[in-house]
C-alpha cells in the first residue's frame, strides 16, 4: 500500500482494493481447571493432544465452520496472564501462582470467517520517517461470536465432566493471516493459484497473507507447504 505510483495509485497490485482486506484471526479462548493432585503442566509441550471433533460445519449448532480443541501448557509467565485476565491481582495472584502445579489448560482454535471489512489500511498519522502508519480494523461477526461461545462452552463441559474444582477463562485470539488472498480472478483476490499477483506478473507473494480462509489449526505447516510448493514451481520454471 506504500508503493504508490502513477500506474498504481492505490498501491502495488491493489487496483481492485483487495490488498489488506479479508484479514483473519482465530478465536483462541483458553479455560484452565484445578484438580487436587499435582499435574505439573510445564512438563508437557503444547499442544500435546488435540481434537477435531467440532472442526467441520454442523448446521445444528447454528453457525458455519467450527473449531479444534488442544491441550495448552503455559509456563508461569503465560499462567500469570491467564490468572490476571480473570481479575486476580496482588495477594490473589500470588496464591494462584503458588498453586500452578495443580492446574491444566485446554484451548480452542475457532475458524473465523473472512470479511472484507476486516482489513489493514494506511492512517493519516505518520511515523518518525514520515511514512503513514498501518491501521488494523477487525470486528467479529455474529457467526464468529457464536463459534467462540460454543467452543468455550465445550471446554467448560469437559472440565465439569472431569470434576474440576475450579476454572479460569481467558479470551484471546491467535494466528493473523490474510490480506493478499489467493483466488480465481483479480475481481476478488490479489494472487492466483501460483502466488503470482494479477496486476504485476513478476510479483510473487508467499506467506500467510494468501490464505482465502483461516482454518482451525495453527497455520505454520500450511505456510511452509505453500512455500515448498512455490519453490518447486520456480525450480521447474512453471510460475
Amino acid at each position: 500500500m506504500h508503493s504508490t505510483s502513477r500506474r498504481f495509485p492505490n498501491g502495488l497490485a491493489n487496483g481492485s482494493d483487495h490488498v489488506g482486506r479479508y484479514v483473519m484471526v482465530q478465536g483462541a479462548t483458553q479455560v484452565a481447571a484445578r484438580f487436587p493432585y499435582e499435574l505439573r503442566m510445564y512438563k508437557a509441550p503444547p499442544p500435546e493432544i488435540s481434537s477435531e471433533q467440532f472442526y467441520e460445519t454442523d448446521e445444528a449448532r447454528g453457525f458455519a465452520r467450527g473449531f479444534s480443541i488442544q491441550t495448552i501448557s503455559p509456563l508461569p509467565i503465560g499462567w500469570a496472564e491467564h490468572v490476571t485476565a480473570e481479575g486476580h491481582w496482588g495477594q490473589s495472584l500470588r496464591e494462584y501462582m503458588r498453586d500452578y502445579n495443580h492446574w491444566s489448560v485446554l484451548g480452542i482454535l475457532s475458524e473465523l470467517l473472512p470479511e472484507a471489512e476486516n482489513r489493514v489500511t494506511l492512517a493519516g498519522e505518520t511515523d518518525a520517517n514520515g511514512m503513514p502508519v498501518a491501521t488494523f480494523s477487525y470486528s467479529l461477526c455474529e457467526n464468529d461470536k457464536a463459534n467462540i461461545a460454543f467452543g468455550t462452552k465445550i471446554l467448560e463441559e469437559i472440565w465439569d465432566g472431569a470434576e474440576a474444582q475450579e476454572t479460569l477463562k481467558i479470551d484471546r485470539y491467535a494466528h493473523l493471516v490474510g490480506g493478499c488472498r489467493m483466488g480465481f480472478g483479480p475481481e476478488d483476490s490479489v494472487v492466483d493459484s501460483r502466488h503470482r499477483s494479477w496486476e504485476v506478473p513478476n510479483l510473487l507473494v508467499c506467506d500467510g497473507s494468501v490464505f482465502p480462509t483461516q482454518g482451525a489449526a495453527n497455520p505454520a505447516l500450511v505456510i511452509m507447504a505453500l512455500a515448498d510448493r512455490l519453490a518447486g514451481l520456480l525450480k521447474a520454471k512453471r510460475v
